[in-house]
């Protein structure tokens, strides 16, 4: 085979990858998002702030959705969503114009895609049509902030809506607590939580109030210092054993970033662990720690609770139907099929039909071998994407990742809010890190591009060059 033929075979390669990295290595202006393009030199303008206020919003009650139901619309999150929606539409038309989507937003579009059309073979259509609303929601809120927080800055101000929403449904459970009610036998959930899905949330909140945590000073450092108390406080009154797993993990950021803290900064997590292990040791009933001390001999002898018997029904459900599954949703109602005693969907009494308490097997069994690489090159494609980030926020997102896998791995979260925000704000911030180093690092192209948006250094610029370690000390020549 000659050269020139040689060249030939690989330039559609090469094209696919400059493709992949050009929607974040370039700061071309249909990259800026909705918000900060409408209006230029004045800044965001009002519909634009409206709807990334209504996003905070939406955020912000992530962590305390089931609280209150509305009937006819369903939960305050939903509602909220709704508008965050309808903005956020209104500020990208008013904008005129709309990001190019990064490669986790095609993966996750894909992955919604498959579940849609299984509504074609589902063995149960009408949960099926039901979740494929639910993705398509899930789907807009992603691309919410992609469009409306394209900047690091915003994609904090997120970040802290998610770590104060938490705040509602801890103090609700440990006031659930001291009043005496159990939200299932000796475990403690508030905001109508599930017990073990208000621990997960919990947990994903350590890594990122942690990092908040750094970059506070003054009487704001408190925030995420009771912050931190209150999520150790609450996942121990869970008593959830997956979630204390999670949480142990989520912990590790600590010494993972503490060596190359000042003294003080040294001396203030010291002081922020105290807290955490107080919060733990005052709140926690005996009953609490009896359970979390039974996970090591639940995973060598029983059944989790269940779920292994589970899983095994959901195993064979998916032998029989292993490439394209048996439909977005379906698994509830087959599986309680297969058990040994099976449970009816509209059985009142407890226990209800159960979920595959595995992300990954729900989506291996509802979508098939099929879906599941799906989901699973969507995780690749994150993972890569945080390899490219500096260090403290590389180490962030890949230790808030790993946290939601060994908690999804006794959970059903494929179909969760705060699945699809940890996805779509990992997109967000890979990509608005990797352009303000673009930037930084050829500011004669950001002259000849833009010279009112880009010659003078940003917000952004100023916050990662300080906290993130994503600018080196001398400018690129």
């Amino acid at each position: 085979m000659n050269l020139s033929l040689q060249c030939r075979l690989l330039q559609p390669s090469r094209k696919l990858e400059q493709w992949l990295r050009s929607p974040w290595n370039s700061p071309q202006t249909e990259n800026d998002g909705a918000v900060l393009y409408t209006a230029r030199t004045d800044g965001p303008s009002i519909l634009g702030k409206l709807a990334f206020a209504s996003l905070w919003l939406l955020v912000f009650a992530i962590p305390w959705e089931d609280a209150i139901t509305i009937p006819g619309l369903g939960t305050s999150a939903r509602l909220v969503g709704i508008v965050a929606a309808g903005l956020g539409v209104l500020a990208i038309i008013e904008s005129g114009r709309v990001r190019r989507p990064a490669p986790g937003h095609i993966v996750m579009a894909l992955f919604v895609l498959l579940a849609a059309t299984s509504y074609l073979w589902s063995l149960y259509p009408e949960g099926t049509a039901v979740q494929i609303l639910s993705y398509i929601q899930l789907l807009l809120m992603v691309w919410l902030i992609w469009e409306l927080a394209p900047k690091a800055v915003g994609q904090i101000k997120l970040m802290q809506a998610y770590v104060l929403g938490t705040f509602v449904s801890g103090i609700d459970t440990v006031y659930l607590f001291l009043t005496h009610r159990e939200s299932d036998y000796q475990r403690y959930a508030g905001a109508g939580l599930d017990a073990n899905d208000l621990g997960l949330m919990m947990a994903l909140s350590i890594p990122i109030s942690y990092y908040l945590l750094l970059q506070a000073k003054g009487r704001v450092a408190w925030i995420y210092r009771l912050q931190l108390a209150l999520a150790g406080t609450t996942i121990v009154l869970t008593a959830s054993r997956g979630a204390a797993l999670a949480s142990i993990v989520a912990l590790a950021i600590i010494p993972l970033t503490s060596a190359s803290l000042p003294g003080r900064r040294k001396i203030a997590v010291l002081l922020t662990m105290a807290l955490v292990i107080c919060g733990a040791v005052l709140f926690t009933p005996e009953t609490s720690w009896e359970r979390l001390s039974t996970a090591p001999l639940e995973l060598e002898h029983g059944t989790l609770t269940g779920r292994t018997v589970i899983w095994t029904a959901g195993w064979e459900i998916f032998r029989a139907h292993p490439f394209l599954g048996i439909g977005a949703n379906a698994f509830r109602l087959i599986v309680s099929r297969v058990l040994a005693e099976p449970i009816r969907l509209d059985q009142q009494a407890y226990p209800p039909a159960p979920p595959a308490h595995n992300t990954f097997l729900s989506v291996l069994v509802e979508q098939g071998v099929v879906g599941l690489i799906t989901f699973c090159v969507l995780i690749g494609v994150l993972a890569a994407s945080i390899r490219a980030m500096p260090v403290f926020p590389r180490r962030l997102w890949t230790l808030s990742l790993v946290v939601w896998m060994v908690g999804v791995s006794s959970l059903t979260w494929e179909m969760r809010k705060p699945t699809w925000f940890l996805f779509g704000l990992i997109t967000a911030q890979s990509a608005s890190l990797a352009q303000e180093k673009w930037r930084y690092s050829h500011p004669s192209a950001l002259t000849k591009r833009n010279s009112l948006s880009f010659s003078r250094p940003t917000e952004d610029l100023v916050l990662l060059n300080k906290q993130s370690g994503i600018i080196p000390s001398q400018p690129a020549h």
